[in-house]
This record gives structure tokens, sequence and C-alpha cells, in this order.
């Protein structure tokens, strides 16, 4: 049997119609004409209506923030958007994402075994042995240096792939350095730098970066989950700085949960990084003991689909100081050993256009890098550059094949996504569709290739029932389902009353739901009828709760009771106090999560 949930509902109250009857009544005692009169009393006063409980609020870093009717800044502001196509309007595109080719030292015979650490991406396969070898074979790719990844984009690609609706988005700034206009007019300028993701100054007045973003949120009304995919980029300080501030907010305002993703998740690829990734958390949120049901984590970090080359150009290659020279080797010495001739020369034209080697270059084999400026001339100014760069990427997709494995490669990386994004879709999809009193679990998600590891059974046991009750819900690769949602439980898991996900969001979803109605009630007189009506009130929308499956018995006054009254849940002071005290108590829903299956076999009689 679930464990009854108490709640009461303390409020300053009047009631609007709460005395309709007796003055609809009693109104024939200032009759003065003689006739017959009709007066109609309201049967079953207000209802109420259940609150949305399928609306996150997304924060990060954005292209821009604007209002495209009127071109007005919008950042550190929440944007109602339903769609991609809405939030490239508000905020703009993906950011860019900036990697360089790096050989890997290959066996020689005075260094026999490769350099430790290194592991190679792709090993170039010479079909011509008698072609110059001017590179080494083997190559890896690493993001740039100025990049952090800005990744805000992709996941509402998730979000809305995964299911996902309505929601808010608050930009906390341009992820370009110190650009923050509106809109911009064109072109990104060349020298325009990719910022960084920040915490922000808790103790500095407007708290610039995430925590921006967060105070931002937590004056909007509505949103239901609290959702930063970026924050787990941060280093511990900073991350435990933003974690906290999210499961603060979500335990003062009482109307949301936040979704985390652990510290360092998009680099933990083996279960020693996972359990490592898993501390950091447990450090991170220490303090945040009395709001952990009100958090939700989730790991490992995905392979995501939703990049491709079609998303992709050679700039993503491109070196920020102008020296091309490893990918421009790499990509000739594969066109030596493809072509001869004219068709040869177009294409070393075509590599030397994308990627010039820089003045570091310039005195080895400098005939490798002659530009046929006929064929590629210098990319033209405004809005055509994209055009011109997309032609000659075509061109090298078509004409070089490591080209187009190295742009997978990039896509391959740009893919690897913190679990948020998706997980916010998932939650909306299971509210929409089965209702939020069922355990968003055991669902499969989509646009996604697989988990950056893949658990065991064994394994995800540290995670789902850890000793401090901080659970960390796995997300695991099934046979002919994909990746699945496999755990619903929050940070609190220790506990009886919160410790799943459904639980909880199920309690805020009935406490929302009744404090908006009783608003009207407010300043109401504070006696039996005002009593009568509110429990009435109350006790209609948990019936109708109940009939949906959201709440557990055999009848209603199984699944829940509704008291209000002097001597019940007041006393005379509080009534001269101005108190009305409402005490609901209901019979929560948990979930199956361990089913146990006891075979017997018996002789035949």
């Amino acid at each position: 049997m679930a464990r009854p949930m108490h709640r009461a509902l303390v409020r300053r109250r009047g009631l609007q119609g709460g005395a309709a009857m007796a003055n609809a009544t009693s109104s024939y005692l200032n009759r003065s004409t003689p006739g017959v009169y009709i007066t109609e009393i309201d049967a079953f006063g207000n209802s109420i209506v259940g609150v949305p409980t399928s609306v996150p609020v997304f924060i990060g870093y954005t292209e821009f923030a604007g209002d495209p009717n009127t071109g007005r800044a919008l950042y550190n502001t929440p944007v109602s958007i339903t769609s991609m196509a809405e939030f490239e309007i508000y905020f703009g595109g993906a950011a860019p994402q900036t990697y360089t080719v790096q050989p890997v030292p290959q066996p020689t015979a005075t260094s026999p075994a490769p350099t430790p650490g290194f592991t190679a991406d792709y090993t170039m396969v010479s079909t011509d042995p008698g072609a110059p070898e001017v590179v080494p074979t083997a190559f890896t790719l690493t993001p740039a240096a100025d990049g952090a990844s800005f990744n805000l984009y992709w996941q509402m690609q998730l979000f809305f792939a995964n299911g996902g609706g309505m929601c808010y988005v608050v930009s906390v700034g341009s992820y370009w350095a110190d650009q923050y206009p509106a809109r911009f007019p064109g072109p990104v300028p060349a020298d325009w730098l990719p910022g960084t993701i920040a915490a922000g100054d808790p103790a500095q007045s407007g708290k610039p970066g995430l925590l921006g973003g967060l105070d931002a949120a937590g004056a909007a009304v509505g949103p239901t989950m609290i959702v930063i995919p970026e924050a787990c980029q941060l280093d511990q300080a900073d991350y435990a700085t933003v974690a906290t501030a999210m499961l603060e907010q979500a335990g003062s305002l009482q109307d949301r949960v936040a979704i985390l993703d652990l510290p360092g998740c998009m680099t933990a690829d083996s279960y020693a990084a996972l359990q490592t990734c898993q501390e950091n958390l447990t450090a991170a949120i220490d303090s945040q003991t009395a709001n952990l049901s009100y958090g939700a984590a989730y790991a490992p970090a995905l392979n995501a689909t939703i990049v491709t080359t079609a998303h992709l150009m050679f700039t993503n290659l491109t070196a920020s100081d102008g020296d091309n020279s490893v990918i421009n080797n790499i990509l000739t010495t594969q066109a030596i050993q493809l072509y001869t001739g004219s068709q040869l020369a177009t294409a070393r034209s075509a590599i030397a256009a994308a990627f010039p080697p820089g003045p570091a270059y310039g005195t080895t084999d400098s005939a490798q890098y002659s530009v046929d400026a006929s064929a590629y001339p210098a990319p033209p100014p405004g809005p055509a550059l994209p055009h011109w760069q997309r032609a000659l990427d075509t061109f090298l997709l078509n004409s070089l094949p490591m080209f187009k494995e190295i742009e997978q490669l990039i896509a391959n990386a740009m893919n690897i996504a913190a679990p948020s994004g998706a997980i916010a879709g998932v939650w909306a999809l299971s509210d929409n569709s089965r209702g939020v009193w069922n355990a968003p679990a055991n669902l499969a998600l989509a646009s996604i290739a697989s988990p950056l590891y893949n658990m065991s059974d064994s394994e995800q046991a540290g995670f789902n029932v850890p000793v401090n009750g901080q659970a960390i819900n796995a997300l695991r690769l099934q046979t002919n389902r994909g990746t699945v949602v496999w755990g619903a439980r929050t940070l609190d898991g220790n506990s009886f009353d919160y410790r799943y996900i459904q639980v909880r969001r199920t309690l805020i979803y009935v406490e929302q739901s009744i404090k908006a109605a009783l608003q009207s009630y407010a300043f109401a007189a504070n006696d039996a009828t005002t009593w009568a009506t509110v429990t009435a009130a109350i006790s209609r929308f948990l019936t109708e709760l109940w009939q949906q499956g959201g709440l557990m018995g055999a009848k209603p006054s199984d699944a829940f009771t509704v008291q209000c009254g002097l001597g019940s849940t007041m006393t005379s002071q509080n009534i001269l106090d101005g108190y009305m005290v409402v005490a609901v108590t209901v019979q929560m829903i948990h979930p199956a999560e361990f089913i146990e299956l006891t075979f017997t076999q018996t002789m035949a009689g």
C-alpha cells in the first residue's frame, strides 16, 4: 500500500461567491412589487483546472536574443516558443564548432611503440605505394582551444524530437564574445571569437552568465522543469554553484523540478569516469538535502544523430591562426593517390582554397599548395559567402573520401550530448500521453544512436540505489528498442515520500492546481459556507484525478480525503488570525520498479 501524502493548504482567504447562496435566497426580503421572481443558485461552485506540467525552461547561450518585430534585445528574458522555427526566429542558429587535425605519432625504427595516450580517429591507407608520403598516416580531431561547446541549439532539437512542445528559453548572452545586438545584420565578422560558458558571480548585481538566466526563469510563472544543458561543462566549483541554485529555486518555488546533467558527463565514456561524475555530483549538491526531491539526474551522455555532414562545412576545420598545413597536407596526399593531370590540379586548387597552409609551411613543396585563382576566386563579401562555401564543400565531399570521413568524425563529436534536453522532451511526451502520475521511464529516446557508455545491470545498481540516496537514472541500450530511459528516481532516493519522479511531480501538479484555483477565495468570509465550497471544489478535482488513474484506491474515499473546518483543521484562534486551513491527504501511485517473477514446478497429478 502506498504511503498517504499529507498536505495542508494555509491561506488568508475570502469567498467572492461564498455568500452567494445566502444572498440569493434572502433577496426576496427586498421585493416591493407583487409577482413571481426566478432566482438561479449555482449548484457546483468554481471548478479546479489542472495546471500544465510539461513546460521546461531552457537556459543557455544563443546566437542572439531579439524580438523579430521590434528588434528589442531579449537577453535574460523568458521567451515562450513551441518549435525550432520559433527558436531560430528569436535566438538564431547553432554555434560554430571548430576542430583541428593533429597527427598521431606512429611507430618508427627508433620508437617502435605509439606515443601513450594517443588514439587515432582515422588512419589513412595508401592505395599507391609509389605516392609520396608527405604526412603521418594517422591523425586525431580535437576541438579548437577557444571553443566551448555551446549546445543549447542542439539540445532544443533533441527536446522537440523527443516529444517536447511549449517551453520557455532564456538566453544569457550571445555565444560570440562581448557581442549583444538584438539581431545580426549579416554574417558574423571574422574577428569575433566565441565566448565561454560562465556560471556568473552570485555576489554580483545582475548575475551575468547562467545564474542570471536562472534568476530570470525564477520570475516566470508556468515552467515546471529547469534545464541548463551547458552547465555540465563548467569546472567543479562553478557547476556546484549552478546545480545548487537550480535545486534551491525548485525547492523554494515548489512548482518545478530541476533536470541535472552530471558534471563532466560529455567526456565520461567509461564506468570509472561515470563514477567520478557521480562523486562530483554528490559533492556539488551536498548542501541541498532539503531540496533533493526537486531534482533528478540522468547519465550517461548520449550519442545523438541530429548533427549530420549537411550541417558542416570545411570552415569547421579551418585553423584560427591561418595555418592549415596539416589538413591541407592530408587531403593533398589523398588527391595525389586518386587523381592525375587536370583532375589533380583542380583538387589541389580546391584544397588550397579551403585550407590555405599559412606562412609556416610555405617552404615545403610549394607546388603542392598552388591555387588556381580562376577555379576558386576569392570568396565574395557579404551574404553570398555561405553559397560559395557550400559549393566548395560539396566539391571536396564528392572528390575526397577522406574529407567526407573527417566531416563525419566532426559530426560524431558534435553529436555527443548531455541528456537533459532529450529527457525534458520525454517528460513532456509522457505527461501529455499518459499523465504526470506515470513514471517517465521505459521510453525509447528519439534521434539517439546509443549511450556514450552502455552500463550493465550490475553497474547501474550503484547509480540507481546508491547509499546516499542520490539516484542517477540510467540511459540503457536495449535490443530492438534503442536507447531507453531506465530509471525514475529523484535525487532523494532514500525518502519513501519523494523517491520517485512522478510522485514529486504529481504532488506539484495537485498543489499548484489547487493553489491557483483557491486564489479566487481570498478575502471571502471565513465561515462554514466557504469551507464547504472549498472542500467540494478540491474533492471534485481529486475525484477526476482518481478517475484518470492519478491516485491509488478502490474508491475516491480510499484515494484522498479533504477536510476544512473549525475543530478539524482550525482553532478559533486560527479564524481570528484570518487563517483558513485545508488538509488534503492523497494516496500516491508508486511504480513497479522491481518486478519479481516466481516459478514453481509441479508434478503431474
